[in-house]
């Protein structure tokens, strides 16, 4: 007993005197604990608990009573419990109807809608595998010229007194095209003739006396070289006289007319221009190692530059017998039909030159191809969907280009929009306007 009233005074006497909240009778504070790791994380699902449910739960009428919320709170806190329990075991179950959903089914429903929103269909064209040739080529520009043209230049001065034939006419060999003065050139004619006619009767008579022995041989041989000369003068007279009238050197068509009618021109001065058309001339200028695969005869290609969509058929016609020292490359000169809307003299045109030829091949448009990397791939279409398929390519032109592996001849392919595309993805096939193809016109093939 008396030990015990010894601790409790010597308790007493240790405990400091302080003013704080107890003595003075103001409420006590709530001393503060740190809290433990599992209250918190209990505490954090609970929450996530209650907000997971409140998204979920109708609202509640703005007139509704304190005692019913506090009922409704507590209900809700019974049943935020057991939630918690099946949330960590199974996954929540679809919302009854007419409550509006939580915040991860919104959120998942949103996902669906968008991937259903990437489903819609792209808008695609599509084209059929064909069966052509395909060639190979080898490939070079030209200047088309004419294998023959000539300027037609005055052979006398004198003035134009007409014009016979215009650009573009088509002339025959020795039609006459313009038509010059001729009053001097036929006064010289007149005087150079009588000069002849009088030189001709004194030979003659020279004759009849050396056959009398009353003309000597040296007499008769100047009378006969006067004679020779006043009719070559009479020739020369005649010829100028011809010249006036200025004639066509050969058949074929006035390129350019330089005079005028009333001009006065001097010898030498250019008329005229006349081409032949037929045929043109396209001379390439190919590697030494590539012409070794050309002969004469062989077929070529000629597109023009003014109109690609057309292609016209030529061929070899020589090939150079020397190699260019500086350039390293053979002369080759084709040969081609004209084409009045096409193919004129001075058209730049391409030259292909058929070196090999894949006969009955699989053929794709061009634009079809998507290449990554070394590697080349289309995308066939399959029902409503396109795949994206492999394909190994071979010969190939301007528009279109053989595929070797990949393909069958059944099969269609997306030409325009594969940039929307993916393996499996839906598409919607856009009729192409193009389709339709004229029949080529004769001597003329479609480009390739």
């Amino acid at each position: 007993m008396q030990q015990t009233a010894s601790s409790e005074h010597a308790g007493r006497r240790r405990r400091p005197f302080r003013l704080d909240a107890e003595t003075v009778g103001l409420p006590l504070p709530i001393p503060f604990r740190r809290p433990r790791p599992l209250a918190i994380s209990f505490s954090l699902l609970v929450l996530f608990s209650l907000m997971l449910s409140g998204c979920g739960r109708p609202e509640e009428p703005a007139f509704a009573s304190t005692a019913e919320r506090t009922a409704g709170a507590d209900s809700a806190a019974v049943g935020d419990s057991a939630e918690v329990t099946d949330s960590l075991s199974i996954e929540r179950s679809d919302v009854e109807p007419g409550k509006k959903q939580g915040l991860l089914e919104r959120l998942f429903h949103r996902g669906e809608e968008e991937e259903e929103e990437e489903e819609e269909s792209v808008p695609v064209e599509v084209v059929s595998v064909e069966v052509r040739d395909v060639f190979s080529y080898l490939g070079a520009t030209a200047i088309l010229e004419p294998e023959k043209s000539a300027e037609i230049l005055a052979k006398v001065a004198g003035e134009i007194e007409r014009i016979l034939a215009e650009e573009g006419e088509c002339v025959a060999e020795g039609d006459v095209l313009a038509i010059l003065d001729g009053a001097r050139p036929a006064v010289a004619l007149e005087e150079a003739a009588v000069r002849a006619r009088a030189l001709k009767a004194d030979f003659e008579r020279a004759r009849a006396l050396h056959g009398q022995d009353l003309y000597s041989d040296k007499d008769l041989r100047d009378a006969e070289s006067e004679y020779e000369q006043a009719e070559a003068r009479r020739k020369a007279a005649q010829l100028d006289m011809d010249y006036t009238h200025v004639r066509a050197p050969f058949s074929g068509v006035i390129g350019r007319r330089f005079v005028d009618p009333g001009q006065t021109v001097a010898i030498g001065s250019p008329l005229f221009t006349i081409v032949d058309m037929e045929p043109l001339l396209a001379s390439v200028h190919l590697p030494e190692k590539e012409a070794l695969r050309i002969a004469p005869g062989q077929e070529v290609s000629v597109l023009p530059d003014a109109d690609r969509d057309r292609e016209f058929r030529g061929r070899v016609l020589r090939i150079a017998p020397v190699v260019d020292s500086r350039t390293g490359t053979v002369k080759i000169t084709c040969q081609v039909k004209a084409d009045a809307s096409a193919l004129k003299p001075g058209s730049f045109v391409r030259v292909r030159v058929e070196t090999d030829v894949h006969e009955n091949v699989l053929v794709v448009p061009k634009r079809a191809l998507v290449p990554e990397g070394t590697e080349n791939y289309v995308y066939r279409t399959e029902g409503d969907t396109a795949v994206k398929v492999p394909v190994m390519t071979g010969y190939a032109d301007d528009l279109l280009v053989e595929v070797t592996e990949g393909l069958d001849a059944a099969d269609r392919v997306v030409t325009v929009g594969q940039g929307a595309l993916k393996t499996g993805a839906r598409i919607r096939v856009i009729p192409d306007e193009d389709e339709g193809h004229a029949e080529p016109e004769s001597g003329e093939k479609p480009a390739r």
